[in-house]
């Protein structure tokens, strides 16, 4: 059974009484335990897509399926599997960890969900829990009562990342994760997310628009342009040999960096 699936998933917005489509009829495979990524310009869609597939965004017509299953019109209090079977890491850590809150409590949050205490399989936010969880980013855990401010941005990534895994999910979306960090520590932060994944066997989807960071971590490609799937396939053969215009455009631009 594939994990997600996109079936014709188009998404349309409404501003300032015009409409906009974000993404037309999208057809999209994730298997369970695959790294795709999902590559475009500013504005291709690349984040509408990666929402979609989390239920963040509805889709304007088509159907998405997670585990077999429409999450199309299901009401959010029916939603609890999802939220515990796919996790997020946002672009800029600084805006989705909450200030007021010791890491020892953003860590630890998803496990008060009553979805993931229905799982069973869910353990207690004991210290020794939330402690091997920072281990387990390359956080000393004496940092558990330390705040966000007292971070590096570098550092605050990492604890996005340990609350993203500490439920065990299936699928992990990373959308631009590195973008907001210092260069020296992208590639500390990236690597730690491709070594999660393969150890941990979850999907992992990394929205991106670094096609380097994508042939490094991911085994697939989805090329959009304007919303709509230009081009997929294996990382390596799409990047080295692209076959769409708009892909080889991109190829190009990041060659001449």
């Amino acid at each position: 059974m594939s994990l997600v699936e996109l079936r014709d998933a188009s998404v349309t917005y409404r501003r300032s009484g015009k409409e906009f489509t974000a993404l037309h009829r999208a057809n999209v495979v994730i298997e369970p335990g695959e790294r795709v990524g999902i590559v475009g310009g500013s504005g291709s869609g690349k984040t509408t897509m990666a929402r979609l597939m989390l239920g963040l965004v509805a889709p304007s017509t088509g159907d998405v399926l997670f585990q077999g299953r429409s999450i199309v019109g299901l009401p959010e209090k029916k939603r609890g599997w999802l939220r515990a079977a796919a996790s997020m890491v946002f672009q800029d850590p600084n805006s989705s960890l909450n200030p007021r809150m010791t890491l020892r409590d953003i860590v630890s949050e998803p496990l008060r969900s009553p979805a993931l205490r229905n799982r069973g399989d869910v353990p207690d936010a004991t210290v020794e829990v939330l402690r091997e969880a920072l281990v387990g980013v390359g956080l000393q855990p004496e940092m558990l009562d330390r705040f966000p401010h007292q971070l590096s941005g570098g550092q605050r990534q990492r604890v996005a990342i340990a609350r993203a895994l500490i439920s065990d999910p299936a699928l992990l979306v990373a959308d631009e994760p590195v973008s907001a960090l210092d260069v020296s520590v992208r590639a500390q932060v990236l690597n730690l997310l491709a070594d999660e994944a393969v150890e941990r066997e979850l999907a992992l989807v990394l929205v991106s628009h670094d096609l380097a960071v994508v042939r490094h971590l991911c085994e697939r490609v989805l090329v959009i342009q304007a919303g709509h799937v230009v081009e997929e396939g294996p990382a390596e053969d799409v990047l080295k040999n692209p076959q769409h215009a708009y892909t080889q455009a991109l190829v190009e631009s990041a060659l001449s960096l």
